[in-house]
């Protein structure tokens, strides 16, 4: 039995229906419910079935899946032998907007240079749109990037690495005379906006919801670095729309306030290049990243 069909299974599990399992290992749902056929009919019984519009595991798959658990991690024990016995050696370019690569990414990457320190690591700091072409011209192996359009699915296979909240930001001061971005058609004089030049994602994402809501700024702060954009905003100088990941401490420090505003979120998403041969460093990369999600997924 091919050990895509456990990973299947497990994947069934931790996000509760067959069509979130699909999009989480980028495959059809048709693919998830033959894999499903297969583990049943190795096991020769009934492992899921329908609870209202989860597909909740039987008493029997419940019963196999310590023996699913011991299978996946003897095959993770096999990878990292083969890890530890060959080396992991050569470069690994990963290309990741700022905002990823130094509020996201470090942790994965202190993994990875602990398992693999001989790697040469080449991190490039790329707006969305330009990891992509990065992707396209083979000159990143491995790409972080804000959105995603269909046509960039023709030659890269991407999958889903978080669905992030992003909230506006400003700092305590700022806040006792900043109007809400909830109130539609306002004119925000006062406050001046801080933001990433077009084009970006999450600069598409803070045009979109103010056109939606109708709310204009008289003033504008643009620059390219969101570090710049954080120190800023601390600063008293503005407001900005930014991912809660990257300004945590900050908020904990209580040196950032939450401006209220409607939900807002940013979808990330991992990829290589379709047929890119994968080398030992990657897929320890990819590992390392499947590993950090399943805990993040973790009830």
């Amino acid at each position: 039995m091919e050990l895509k069909i456990l990973i299947t299974f497990k994947t069934i599990i931790r996000t509760g229906s067959f069509s979130k399992a699909a999009q989480r290992l980028n495959y059809t749902p048709s693919t998830i419910t033959f894999h499903v056929a297969q583990l049943e009919e190795a096991a020769g019984v009934q492992i899921f079935e329908k609870s209202g519009r989860r597909m909740i595991l039987t008493q029997a798959g419940e019963a196999l899946v310590p023996y699913v658990d011991e299978v996946l991690e003897a095959a993770r024990k096999i990878q990292n032998f083969q890890y530890d016995i060959s080396g992991c050696h050569g470069t690994l370019t990963i290309g990741a907007p700022e905002s990823m690569l130094c509020f996201r990414l470090p942790a994965l990457l202190k993994r990875l240079h602990r398992h693999a320190p001989h790697v040469d690591l080449r991190l490039r700091s790329l707006s969305s749109r330009s990891v992509i072409e990065a992707l396209h011209e083979d000159t990143v192996d491995i790409g972080f990037a804000y959105g995603v359009h269909d046509k960039d699915r023709e030659q890269i296979d991407f999958r889903v690495f978080e669905n992030s909240p992003a909230h506006f930001y400003t700092s305590p001061s700022v806040a006792a005379r900043c109007p809400d971005m909830k109130t539609s058609g306002q004119t925000v004089a006062e406050v001046t906006r801080i933001s990433m030049p077009r084009p970006g994602e999450i600069r598409a994402l803070l045009d979109e919801y103010l056109r939606k809501k109708e709310i204009s700024f008289t003033n504008t702060i643009e620059l390219l670095s969101t570090q710049t954009i954080i120190n800023l905003v601390e600063n008293d100088m503005g407001i900005a729309l930014l991912p809660d990941f990257s300004v945590q401490e900050r908020v904990a420090r209580k040196t950032l306030a939450i401006v209220p505003s409607e939900k807002i979120h940013v979808r990330s998403f991992c990829g290589t290049r379709k047929n890119k041969w994968h080398s030992p460093a990657m897929n320890l990369f990819f590992d390392i990243l499947s590993e950090y999600k399943d805990a993040a997924d973790a009830p």
